[in-house]
Parts: C-alpha cells; structure tokens; sequence
C-alpha cells in the first residue's frame, strides 16, 4: 500500500463501496456546572426539560411525516427512540434530580448514564447495543436544551463522519442522497445500522479516532464490504475503486434479476429461502426480494422494546398484521425467547448466568400466564392458516408435550367463545441445546418442523460464552463437532418426514452455504438484505461435484 494513503479500520456494518468528501459532525462538548441550582430556579429547569423533550419529540415526528413511502421498520425504529424520550419512568427520574437542584443537564446525564448500566450488564447483545442508543438520545437531548434542532443540509454523495448516529440521522441522510457514513461507536445490530442497511447506504461503525484523522473535505474511499476508510486516496486507489465500484453496481443489477428466479442448485435441489423480521413493516422488503415466507419472528422484541409483556390484544394485532402483510405466504412466529438478562418480572432472583439459567421454554413454563397469553394471540392470528408456532430453546421431550396441551386447552377456551383460528396450526421446534440434538429423532415425533439456531448450539456445544471477548476466538460454528450435531438433527428430522431450517447468523454467512446445504437443510432464512445475495450462491452450487 502506498505510504501517502492514510487506511483506516473499522467493522463493515452496511455493505456498499462509495466515494465522496467528508463532512464531520463533532458533537458539543457539554460543559456542567459543579454547583447545585437554586431553589427558586427549579421551576424553571423542569420546564426546560420539559420543552426540550417536546422540541425533541416533535423534531422526530416531523421526519416521519416527510416519509414518502413505507419502508420496512422504519417508522418502528423512530417511534422507539421518540418512546426513550417519553418514557414516564426516565421523566420522572429526571424531574426528581432537578428538584433535588441539579440542573436540567446535569439531571438528564445521570439518569440515562444509570439507565445505559442497566443495558450496557445485560448480556444480550442486542440490549448491550441499545445503551449506544441510549448514550446517542441523551446527546440530542442536550442539543435540544441548548435549542439545537437536528437540521443537515449536506450535498448528495457527501460521506458523514461522525462519533455515533441517531436513526432519525440516518433518514434524513437517506432524504438527502448521502453517500456514506463512519462512526467511532456503533454496533451491527444497532437501530442506525438496520436503517444504513435498509437505505443502502454504505457504513463502517467502530472506527477509532476517525474524527481526529480526517478533516473536513477529504477525499475519502468507504469500503462497506471489507470495513476501509482511504483517506485521500492516490490516483491508484481510486482507479482501483473505481472498477470496483462499477462492477458493484453490475452485480447488483444481475441480484435484482434474481428476483422471479427458483432458489434451487444447478442440480435442481430446491433450498426454500425465508427472510428474518422483527416488524409488520418488514414484510414488504421480504417478499420485493423473493422471500418464499417469514421464517422467523422474534416475538420477545415487543417485549425488549416497550419493557413489558404486551397484553393479549396488543399481540394479536401484533402478530395478525404480520400475517396479513404475509398472506398467503407461511409466518413462523417464535414464541418469546426471554430470560433474566432480557425480563426480570417475576423471577426469584437475578441470575448469574442466564444462558443456563430460567429461559426459552424453562422462563415460558415457568410463567404459564404469559405462555397462555401469547398462545391465544397467536392462535387468534392464525384464522388463515399461514402461522406456525416456534418453540424456543427445547431441551426436553416433556417441556413440548406440555406446551402442546396448552396449545390444546387455549384452542377449547377460544373455541367457546366462537373465536376462528387453525385448529391445525404447525407447531415447530428451535433446535439449540446439545441435549435437543440427541434427542431429536423423538423430538420429531412430536413436531411439524425444526430450526437450528447455530449461535445456541455452538456456544452450548463448546462450551463457549459467544459474548465473552476472552474466549471469543473459541467459538466457531463450522466446529466438526458442531456439524456432526447439525447432521444428526437433519438425519432425524427427514427421517420423520419433516423439514429443517437454519434461521441464525449462519445461514446468511458466504462460507456456510454450501456446507448447510450439502448436510441436508432444507431452508435458510435471513435477513431482506442478504436473500438475494443467497440466492445467488445457491444457484452456483453443483451438489454432483465432489
């Protein structure tokens, strides 16, 4: 690499090569006063928050009413950020520390720093990356009290540098044609990146010092596959980008002609391919690019993002837009996969360790009147005939029996109200516990269907917590162990006649495809934005070449 090239590294997040001058948004430094307020100006600080939420609040609605269109979550992933704000619990804390006479900053910064404790402990990953939200609110909260709106003028094909983006950001750089963004913080399953990967923009998140190296109006090369910053490139690189660049967008054109084409190897075995959501609005992006069905909901997300157990109603309207937005294609909706580290209501304790503590199906059973709630949601959700139940984290033979004659006793209770649903609703199995594998020729007995959830099993199998960065280079789902326990459970499962799936991260990896397939999958479900890319490694594999 030429020495004049300044290269910087980062985690790709959203893929996309671009070029373009940078534009750097250095955030405020927010300077507190020690000194407590007095009494008489509490008043008037509570005020001020209060017209900053609103401010904040309105600012947010204001870009979900220029929306043109209904783009997958979107409207979702806004309307979360404006709940943060509105929370009555974090109002309240803040309102407290004001009349305990701090100022409206100082009382702002100290409940969402306690609040990002809370999130920053969990060990789900995906609530660890909600306290970078957290941290990203609490910024534009400070803005708005110092009556800084949110507005960006940038030119078309402008890349951002930035420390994090809001997902509100990240529209407004969609409205305004961006060509890129870099960030210093973020995570992958961030509300921003979802959005960056939705929109196409090209971003590299975890990019450190990046605001101190490049200046505004640098040149820069962002690479969205391979996670570069070039930072004034010489006229080599971008030559060399440049192709890349074009035969990107080549390939793009070919994916999109993809669309109306079988997903099947060029021996002709059929690999039914699925798509990932997490909301109704998801569903249209699944199926303009070919998604055969859902073939996987994370349902316990209702739970994670509103912080408490939807009532049964709440559910239904929930679960039966999906299905609607589906029909007449199958949903499979996985009941909630929750645990301490996820939902604490009435668990004895706080666990020390979760991953082997009350959870999936243990957590479920162990609250009969949440599993009976969401069974009669999901039942009434079902009147056509395109829903199946999941069943996470199985462990034992018993633990599904006796979800079935739940099943069976919520079905009689809704029938006598002469409420519709599928009396013959599918019933599937998530596959994530060593113990599952072994048992998986009778578990199949007892089920329409499996779903290996990789990420489960290779940490159970060898025995490696997947979130503990001391171990991480342990974890590895292509372990031969691994596979001999994916083999097993499809040898089970076809031997009983029904089909298995692999809904987790290993089912969109480029390396994996052939493998899953050779071992017999049957079906691969991912998220929208890598089916079609899938679909295209699917049709290059000749399962008669050995």
């Amino acid at each position: 690499m030429a020495e004049n090239n300044i290269i910087l590294k980062g985690v790709a997040s959203s893929p996309g090569i671009e070029q373009g001058k940078a534009a750097l948004i250095i955030p405020e430094p927010i300077v507190i006063p020690s000194s407590k307020i007095e009494n008489e100006r509490i008043e008037e600080e509570i005020n001020r928050f209060e017209f900053a939420v609103k401010s904040l609040v309105d600012e947010f609605t204001d870009i979900l009413n220029r929306m043109k269109d209904d783009k997958t979550n979107v409207t979702a992933i806004i309307e979360t950020n404006i709940l943060y704000l509105q929370d009555p619990y974090i109002q309240e804390g803040i309102i407290s520390r004001i009349k305990d006479r701090y100022s409206a900053e100082s009382a702002v910064i100290q409940e969402f720093d306690n609040q990002r404790i809370f999130f920053k402990s969990a060990k789900d990953a995906l609530l660890r990356e909600r306290a970078t939200e957290l941290d990203q609110i609490k910024e534009r909260l400070l803005s708005a009290l110092k009556n800084k709106c949110l507005v960006y003028n940038f030119p078309e094909g402008t890349i951002i540098v930035a420390q994090s983006v809001l997902p509100a950001e990240v529209l407004r750089f969609d409205e305004l044609k961006i060509g890129g963004i870099i960030t210093e913080i973020g995570g992958i399953t961030s509300h921003s990146s979802i959005l960056a990967r939705t929109f196409g923009i090209p971003e590299i998140i975890d990019v450190k010092n990046a605001l101190s190296t490049i200046k505004d109006n640098d040149t820069l090369i962002i690479d969205g596959y391979n996670g570069f910053v070039i930072v004034n490139p010489d006229q080599n690189y971008l030559e060399r980008y440049r192709t890349r660049k074009a035969a990107e967008d080549e390939h793009k054109k070919k994916l999109g002609d993809l669309i109306k084409l079988d997903s099947e190897t060029k021996d002709g075995k059929k690999i039914t391919l699925l798509a990932n959501v997490d909301f109704p609005k998801d569903v249209e992006a699944a199926i303009l690019v070919g998604a055969e069905g859902i073939g996987l909901v994370r349902t316990e997300h209702l739970v994670i993002s509103n912080d408490k157990i939807p009532d049964e109603d709440e559910q239904f309207r929930f679960y039966n837009e999906l299905a609607e937005r589906a029909y007449p294609k199958p949903v499979n909706l996985r009941i909630f996969d929750l645990g301490s580290d996820k939902y604490a209501e009435g668990l004895p304790k706080r666990e020390t360790n979760p991953a082997l503590g009350l959870r999936g199906m243990r957590f479920l059973l162990h609250r009969l009147d949440l599993l009976e709630t969401q069974i009669k949601a999901i039942l009434r959700a079902s009147k056509n005939k395109n829903v199946s139940f999941m069943l996470p984290m199985v462990t034992t033979i018993n633990e599904v029996i006796q979800v079935k004659e739940i099943i069976e006793k919520c079905k009689r209770e809704l029938a006598e109200k002469n409420i519709d649903f599928d009396p013959n609703i599918p019933i599937g199995l998530m596959i994530e516990t060593p113990a599952a594998a072994i048992m998986s020729d009778e578990l199949a007995k007892h089920c329409s269907f499996f779903s290996i959830g990789t990420n489960d099993l290779t940490q159970y199998s060898l025995a490696v917590d997947r979130d503990n960065e001391l171990v991480s280079q342990y974890f590895d789902a292509f372990n031969p162990a691994v596979i001999r326990l994916m083999e097993m459970i499809v040898e089970s499962a076809h031997k009983n006649n029904i089909s298995v799936s692999i809904c987790g991260e290993l089912a969109g990896h480029s390396a994996a495809t052939k493998t899953l397939i050779d071992i017999g999958i049957d079906k691969l479900s991912v998220p929208p934005s890598l089916l079609l890319e899938l679909k295209s490694r699917v049709r290059d594999i000749d399962l008669s070449e050995k």
